[in-house]
C-alpha cells in the first residue's frame, strides 16, 4: 500500500515538475496594454507624450525610444525628480508594452495635450 501513495506521488511530483516550464512561459507571455502602463505611470507628467517638467524633452520622438535596451537603461536610472519604477523595469513583458506605446506617441504642442487631458469643467475653470 505505501509503495502505491509513494509512487502515485512520485509521478505526480514529476508531471508538476515536467509541467512547470510552461506555465512559466505561459505566464511570461502574459498580456499587457503599454496604454495602461502609460497611464499608471507616466501620463501624470507627460501628457500626450510630452512633459510638463521640462518640455524640451518630450517622451514623443525621444531618443530614449531607440530600442528596447537604451529604453530600459534610462528607466533604470531616471533623471532628475521622475520615479524609478521598478515593477516596469525588471518586468520584460511591461516593459515591453511600454515600450512599444510610447514609440506611438507623436509630438505636438504640450498647450492643448494637457487641455485635451483635462476635464471640460477643469478648462473652464482656467478662463
Amino acid at each position: 500500500m505505501k509503495k502505491g501513495i509513494v509512487w502515485i506521488s512520485a509521478v505526480v511530483f514529476g508531471g508538476i515538475m515536467l509541467l512547470s516550464p510552461a506555465l512559466a512561459e505561459k505566464q511570461d507571455k502574459k498580456k499587457v496594454d503599454g496604454a495602461n502602463v502609460f497611464k499608471q505611470h507616466c501620463a501624470s507628467c507627460h501628457v500626450g507624450g510630452g512633459n510638463l517638467v521640462d518640455d524640451k524633452h518630450p517622451i514623443a520622438g525621444s531618443k530614449e525610444l531607440a530600442n528596447l535596451a537604451t529604453f530600459k537603461a534610462y528607466l533604470s536610472n531616471p533623471p532628475g525628480h521622475m520615479p524609478y519604477y521598478q515593477d516596469v523595469v525588471h518586468d520584460e513583458p511591461t516593459l515591453k508594452a511600454l515600450h512599444k506605446f510610447c514609440q506611438t506617441l507623436k509630438k505636438g504642442p504640450m498647450k492643448e495635450a494637457v487641455q485635451g487631458s483635462l476635464s471640460s469643467k477643469d478648462v473652464n475653470s482656467q478662463h
